[in-house]
């Protein structure tokens, strides 16, 4: 006497297949609309105020040449020559 026993199939929930679908596809439009259709929306939101002011500071070229030709008038050589000063014996490790 053989005894078959078939197993239940599984009911496939749609409602969370459709709804995972729906989802991933919000998801993946909000990512590429933030990185991709205008990626200044996001450089809005992380970066604030104070780093923008970094920004702009950082990237101001300098013009250094008028600062140098000022520091040329006052470039005398203020400093005396230093003597030679005996310090110790000239020889340590000599006996006396």
């Amino acid at each position: 006497m053989a005894i078959m026993v078939e197993q239940e199939e599984k009911q496939t929930n749609w409602t969370f297949v459709i709804g995972s679908i729906v989802f991933v596809g919000i998801l993946f439009a909000g990512l590429y609309y933030l990185f991709f259709k205008s990626p200044g929306t996001i450089e809005g939101i992380v970066v604030s105020g104070s780093q923008q002011q970094i920004v702009t500071i950082a990237n101001t070229k300098f013009d250094y040449k008028p600062v140098l030709d000022q520091l040329g008038v006052y470039s005398n050589n203020f400093s005396a020559p230093i003597p030679p000063t005996s310090l110790g014996r000239p020889n340590p490790f000599q006996a006396q």
